[in-house]
């Protein structure tokens, strides 16, 4: 029989070292936000947002380049 085809290579994982394992969804940011609290996040549009929580208050807890912190849902959009 003909041999087996080749392993595909796996993917080139495009996330970022600082990227969480886990996460629910990715946003990209669509206007600047600078965080009024030690807890939120700062961020410019464009910048791609790893979701880890959702809160009933419309406020998420995302990570960027590696921090973690709480930002408003409606700065973001799902990244398909």
């Amino acid at each position: 029989p003909p041999p087996p085809p080749p392993e595909p290579e796996p993917p080139k994982s495009s996330a970022p070292s600082w990227a969480p394992s886990e996460y629910i969804e990715k946003v990209e940011a669509l206007y600047d936000y600078v965080k009024d609290k030690e807890d939120e996040l700062t961020f410019s549009a464009g910048s791609i947002i790893y979701v880890v929580k959702k809160n009933d208050d419309g406020w998420y807890e995302g990570v960027l380049d590696g921090n973690t912190g709480l930002f408003p849902g409606n700065y973001v959009d799902l990244l398909q």
